[in-house]
């Protein structure tokens, strides 16, 4: 069960089940309206209408799409603060490259390595976070997971995605810990 708050703005109202117990799981969404549910599949449903009618395989990939394409918009929002707060000028023709790279298909499984030590897999460095779909590397691929700055969306489960979506720090979604007690994930 679940209940969808279309209020843009904190007004007070904390809505509890029709049992009168509270929530489990509230995620606000992009629109500023509150999911809140009894599990985190209704949660991730809310933000993907018809999710509830495939099975879990199917499931898992729509997760997946999603998941790239969010990532591809977390990408472009963590340029846009970089920017803003004067750290990157994705403009400025010497970061090309690297701007290639944070706007690279976030679907695809990416190697880093250095010139100087081809085959290593290298760390991202740059002051602009790379942002990564867990599910294209290690363990799930054989691709080796990114070390450095990067931020991962895991769309492996509904619980790792929407806490993975938590992480990147654009989303707000909570989970109770214990009956009665809500906390970020």
């Amino acid at each position: 069960m679940k209940f969808r708050d279309h209020h843009a703005s904190c007004h007070g109202f904390n809505p509890v089940r029709p049992s009168g117990g509270e929530w489990t799981h509230a995620m606000m969404l992009h629109d500023g309206s509150t999911v809140y549910a009894d599990t985190a599949a209704e949660i991730v449903e809310e933000m993907m209408p018809g999710l509830d009618s495939l099975d879990e395989p199917a499931r898992s990939q729509a997760r997946i799409r999603h998941a790239a394409r969010t990532a591809a918009v977390v990408q472009q929002m963590v340029i846009d603060r970089a920017r803003y707060e004067g750290t990157f000028d994705p403009d400025d023709a010497e970061v090309a490259p690297l701007v290639q790279i944070l706007v690279t298909d976030k679907s695809l499984s990416l190697s880093l390595e250095l010139p100087q030590h081809p085959g290593e897999p290298a760390d991202w460095l740059p002051v602009v976070p790379l942002v990564l779909l867990a599910t294209s590397y290690a363990p799930t691929t054989e691709y080796p997971r990114i070390g450095g700055n990067v931020i991962w969306i895991d769309p492996a489960t509904d619980e790792s995605y929407l806490a993975s979506l938590n992480a990147t720090g654009l989303f707000s979604y909570w989970a109770a810990e214990t009956a009665g007690t809500l906390s970020n994930s």
